[in-house]
């Protein structure tokens, strides 16, 4: 059996963009990985990826909303102020040091959107954090058909990558009962996410499992 591989872009197309405090304690996951998937999508629009081509603006002058620019690819100041932006915009809350988002809060980044570009962004998500196969199909969607990376949700609500890989497979397998046996075909799906760790491309391969799915529409 052979695995089937979809990419959203390169490695090096990732930003490399980590949480710091801010009001006592972490930024929130959510809010880097919307800081992520929108840097991404800004810097395809500036470098001539043809889906992206009509979405600059989605970075601006220092992460304010005057002049255009084109995101870093590594952390800076205007990073910082659009990932605080996006953190006030989703309502992450403090929880024992972290920075906690609700997957229901997690559409509030429209805010940051609205009045900087015409992009626009769909949140799924089960709120009881039950990781459902209908949301891992938006994200590999996203990535197969759009080559555009997807926030997705791990744990158990514990935590926001942006998966920018996926990869499937199916293989035969042999069960048995008593003494019935037969043969099964299953299929394996996996995502490769950039966790916003400050490693950008530089990921890890995980279940394709997931109880959030955000994605950014040109």
């Amino acid at each position: 059996m052979s695995w089937n591989y979809f990419w959203a872009g390169t490695a090096g197309d990732q930003p490399r963009y980590n949480q710091f405090d801010y009001r006592g304690c972490k930024v929130g996951c959510g809010p880097v990985a919307w800081g992520i998937l929108i840097g991404w999508a800004d810097r395809q629009a500036a470098f001539g990826n043809a889906y992206w081509s009509g979405r600059w603006g989605l970075y601006r002058e220092n992460g304010g909303r005057g002049a255009d620019a084109v995101a870093p690819i590594n952390q800076d100041g205007g990073v910082n102020n659009v990932i605080r932006e996006i953190r006030d915009a989703v309502g992450t809350f403090c929880a024992f040091g972290s920075g906690a988002t609700a997957p229901w809060d997690m559409g509030g980044v429209w805010r940051y959107l609205s009045g900087r570009t015409g992009a626009r962004a769909d949140t799924h998500y089960n709120v009881l954090g039950i990781h459902e196969t209908r949301l891992a199909n938006y994200a590999a969607n996203s990535i197969a058909y759009r080559r555009t990376p997807a926030v997705i949700g791990t744990g158990w609500l514990t935590h926001y990558p942006v998966a920018w890989g996926y990869a499937w497979q199916r293989r035969t397998v042999r069960k048995s009962f008593l003494w019935w046996s037969w043969t099964e075909t299953v299929t394996d799906t996996a995502f490769y996410v950039n966790n916003g760790w400050g490693g950008g491309g530089n990921g890890q391969w995980i279940d394709a499992s997931t109880w959030f799915a955000g994605e950014l529409y040109p």
